[in-house]
């Protein structure tokens, strides 16, 4: 982890686990994004989700639950679905 993290985290715990409509399947990797708080390290997954559509995703959205889908699940809130496109 480099200088700036101050949490090591096991990448691998959450590979394999269905959160809402998404499989989480690989660790895609990280970089640092800046924030109102300074540099953060933030780590992506990449998601498989039930419409077929593979998505990367911020471990921290994944865990906290703010991300359910591929946004496949808004568009048919919406009624916007298309049977080809998810």
């Amino acid at each position: 982890m480099g200088e700036l993290g101050k949490i090591r985290i096991n990448v691998d715990d959450i590979i394999g686990k269905r959160l809402g409509k998404l499989e989480v399947i690989s660790y895609a990797g990280c970089r640092y994004e800046r924030t109102k708080g300074g540099m953060k390290l933030r780590h992506f997954y990449s998601c498989y989700c039930e419409c077929g559509i593979i998505k990367l995703v911020r471990r921290g959205q994944l865990t906290s639950e703010i991300v359910h889908s591929c946004g496949c699940k808004r568009r048919d809130f919406n009624g916007h679905k298309d049977e080809k496109q998810c």
